[in-house]
């Protein structure tokens, strides 16, 4: 096994020299308007790129501004922004070692009842800022190497971008998030998600994903060891029409495929137009209206989606940030199967995230209409997820996630959908002992498990035990912080 590690590490290496530099975007306007995040890896002061490097999510309130993200956007809210802004470059690497006890294939004729995987990462972090450009980039690569050839060995590859511009009373954002994983990237690999494989600034404000998951395809079955890609292009214009009001205009086009012969490939296009409204300097609201089309790789099949939702958010700097939104939702079938072509529904989301010095905590959930993960033709989904830390000294972290997800089958995409709602949940402890400010050894326990998906596949990527444990044990480190500027 060490072996392969070194190769892997070797490789993650010659692949980052490939890395070119990007340009930084300038515009000079000399509008007085607030800037708003493009995402946390925007972010960063000399310290907070330090804190960054150990994962620590420091955050306090002397440091930061006022988060001004519209709550009618792509994407997510955050605890704050750094109030001084520096441009610059972030290298990590990360190794870690897991046993898997009872995998997910251990039904088979002939598994194994252990399953030992390595993983090998390297992670490049970037932070641009420009006058009134913002530009953030996080690049993960690397492999896993498993001892069991129904999981076999993989290649590894996350990418999240955003670019955010002002001028006078407008702003853009373009931004585009991709993963290249062997499995499912909810709970990937026993350790809550890529995030946990290597450092890097994501860290500074606790959160996984910059974009909002009802933007990104639906990945929540657990399928593992078939190849899948996953990407999400987002652009979205905002304009104030005064300080405590604003529109957005936010549209987006993702695609789920997978490599190997027998899942589903789909494809979805969206649009969302929403007013802003600031009650005052902790709490808006606002109203959306978004349609969203999800069409399906051979097939005549294809779903539109009309919803509104009415949402309220409350945001304290470095303290809190919370968000809840509702509303009727309308959903045409196009070519449908069975049942009615038109069915009225209901679209929700909220999210909360709470930093009170070292300990953080955030818990979502969203009730959307996803393409069904590559299993199922489209899906009724519930997705949540949790994370509590506590950093107990400048040395010792510990930590908890966990998520749970749902996906009850449509009736106009598949006539036997009733009783068919696949349902999948992870739980992961980790300890983690930071060193010489930059770099941290871990050691994690994760439990997961997923209901039986025998009715929809017989291919070992789908088998799934009732529970399978986790062991992993890991050491990521980071170089000092390049500064651009």
């Amino acid at each position: 096994m060490s072996y392969k590690l070194y190769l892997s590490a070797a490789a993650v290496l010659s692949g980052l020299v490939f890395w070119a530099p990007l340009g930084k975007a300038q515009n000079p306007s000399s509008g007085a308007q607030q800037p708003r995040p493009g995402s946390p890896a925007a972010e960063g002061s000399g310290s907070g790129a330090k804190e960054a490097a150990t994962g620590s999510p420091l955050l306090d309130a002397q440091d930061l501004v006022a988060d001004t993200t519209p709550l009618t956007g792509a994407l997510n809210l955050s605890l704050g922004l750094p109030a001084g802004r520096h441009s610059f470059l972030l290298p990590s690497f990360g190794v870690s070692s897991q046993v898997q006890i009872n995998p997910y294939t251990s039904n088979l004729p002939n598994a194994l009842d252990r399953v030992e995987t390595g993983y090998a990462t390297g992670r490049l972090a970037l932070s641009m800022a420009s006058g009134r450009s913002n530009l953030a980039l996080d690049y993960l690569a690397g492999g896993s190497f498993s001892s069991d050839p129904n999981q076999g060995n993989a290649g590894i590859q996350s990418l999240h971008f955003s670019d955010v511009i002002h001028w006078g009373r407008w702003s853009t954002m373009f931004g585009d998030q991709l993963s290249y994983t062997a499995q499912s990237p909810f709970g990937f690999g026993g350790l809550g998600s890529l995030n946990n494989l290597g450092v890097g600034l994501g860290s500074i404000a606790g959160s996984n994903s910059d974009i909002r998951d009802n933007f990104l395809p639906g990945q929540s079955i657990l399928i593992n060891g078939s190849t899948q890609i996953s990407n999400a292009a987002v652009g979205e214009v905002d304009y104030a029409l005064s300080h405590r009001g604003s529109l957005t205009f936010a549209g987006s086009y993702g695609l789920l495929d997978f490599i190997n012969a027998g899942f589903q490939n789909s494809s979805s296009a969206s649009f969302q137009g929403g007013y802003n409204y600031l009650v005052d300097r902790k709490n808006s609201i606002g109203v959306l209206y978004r349609f969203n089309e999800i069409m399906f790789s051979g097939l005549s099949q294809r779903i539109d989606d009309h919803g509104v939702q009415l949402s309220y958010a409350r945001r304290i700097v470095a303290r809190l940030s919370f968000q809840v939104g509702a509303g009727p939702d309308v959903v045409i079938y196009k070519s449908p199967l069975a049942a009615s072509s038109t069915v009225a529904n209901w679209m929700a989301s909220t999210a909360l995230r709470y930093q009170y010095r070292h300990f953080g905590a955030g818990i979502s959930f969203n009730h959307y209409l996803t393409g069904g993960s590559g299993l199922l033709t489209g899906a009724q989904t519930d997705l949540s997820s949790g994370y509590l830390s506590q950093a107990f000294n400048k040395d010792w972290e510990g930590s908890l996630w966990a998520g749970y997800s749902r996906n009850q089958a449509l009736q106009q995409t598949m006539p036997s959908a009733n009783g068919v709602a696949p349902q999948a949940w992870y739980a992961t402890a980790q300890v983690k002992r930071n060193f010489v400010r930059y770099g941290s050894l871990f050691i994690a326990y994760s439990a997961s498990g997923q209901s039986n998906l025998a009715t929809l596949c017989t291919m070992p990527a789908c088998r799934a035990s009732l529970l399978t444990s986790t062991i992993s044990v890991g050491y990521n480190w980071g170089l000092r912080p390049i500064v651009l500027e």
